[in-house]
């Protein structure tokens, strides 16, 4: 009678270290979900960046303000009748 406890009680062990050590136990379903989670939070960023990018392309197609504001920021364009002033910081 002791050797078959002895036989249940390994066995119970045994699927216990399987449980939390082994190949889709608990341990690499941790790590996987904080895997995923940074995925989730680098996609955010990414996505943020996109929707900027995509106002910046409807700004762009729409009119001339935001062409002008590229121009002037870019390129150092100035427009007419205006009067360029450059200030030197010492």
């Amino acid at each position: 009678m002791k050797l078959l406890w002895c036989f249940m009680c390994l066995i119970v062990l045994g699927l216990q270290v399987r449980l939390w050590a082994g190949e889709g136990g608990l341990y690499e379903i941790s790590q996987l979900e904080g895997k995923v989670q940074k995925l989730r939070d680098a996609n955010s960023i990414l996505e943020e960046r996109n929707s900027r990018l995509d106002a910046q392309v409807l700004d762009l197609k729409r009119g001339y303000d935001a062409i002008e504001e590229l121009a002037r920021l870019d390129l150092g364009m100035i427009a007419k009748d205006e009067t360029f002033f450059l200030v030197v910081n010492k």
